[in-house]
């Protein structure tokens, strides 16, 4: 009696185990060009159409919002709002959590003859201009520029900028032929996480980290240590939560049980 009870709860915790281990997939209706998390742990995808959605944990979908064509620049933000820029139009602004309410600003003209990035601050903007390669921050909320520093000396190979966002108070500007650049507040070089060919790059509390071959890599911002974790499935986008995984595939997202 007591080997058939054991046998049963040893067969009933690895079918529990099996079923926490089993991820939550959903797919979207169109090709996901970028995706990241916000700091409460939900998922943003943009879509190729424009079309940004918002899903939680669980995968259930908590709001979208459809712009003509998909921002250069989407940042998450804290879950409160999240921070988009339109090239071509040099427009950005805020969306609501729920993804309803839009605000819309039209970047001043003088701030930079060709911005091709453009960021978040605390009450102000991070402008890349590509005309001149210059890296310029703004001050009085967003009505003078503070700062502009040249970045052709930061580069081994053309350059070719396609990310940018702060964090903890630093500046992350991902070049696609030379790394992932790092600034202080000042807007000043500190380092380069020299790995080529990226098209996206994350955080996790202290660690930076991005996908590279069938790995995610994780990187300590200060001590420069680094750690490696298996990708569980396909995916163009690893995105770690402290409980989730999310793979973000060309239209397929899963989502996995996560522990730092």
């Amino acid at each position: 009696m007591r080997t058939t009870i054991a046998l049963l709860l040893f067969i009933l915790g690895h079918t529990s185990l099996l079923a926490q281990m089993k991820p939550v997939s959903f797919e979207t209706p169109s090709e996901i060009v970028w995706a990241g998390v916000d700091r409460p742990g939900d998922l943003f995808v943009v879509l190729i159409s424009g079309e940004v959605q918002k899903f939680n944990k669980e995968g259930k979908k908590l709001g979208s919002h459809t712009f003509k064509k998909p921002p250069r620049i989407f940042d998450p933000l804290d879950g409160t709002q999240s921070f988009y820029f339109l090239a071509g139009s040099n427009t950005y602004g805020n969306l609501s959590s729920d993804l309803i309410d839009v605000s819309e600003k039209t970047l001043d003209p003088s701030f930079a003859v060709s911005p091709t990035l453009v960021c978040p601050a605390l009450h102000e903007l991070w402008i890349l201009d590509s005309t001149d390669l210059s890296l310029g921050k703004t001050k009085a909320h967003a009505t003078v520029i503070s700062f502009e520093n040249a970045l052709q000396a930061i580069s081994k190979n053309k350059p070719d900028f396609v990310m940018m966002r702060e964090y903890q108070n630093y500046l992350f500007l991902l070049d696609r032929n030379n790394g992932i650049h790092m600034f202080n507040g000042l807007g000043k070089h500190i380092k380069t996480i020299a790995e080529t060919g990226l098209r996206y790059f994350s955080f996790l509390g202290e660690e930076l980290y991005f996908m590279k071959g069938n790995q995610v890599v994780l990187t300590d911002l200060y001590t420069n240590e680094r750690r490696m974790l298996p990708i569980p499935a396909a995916a163009n986008f690893i995105l770690l939560t402290d409980d989730r995984l999310f793979a973000v595939d060309t239209k397929k997202v899963s989502i996995f049980d996560f522990k730092p």
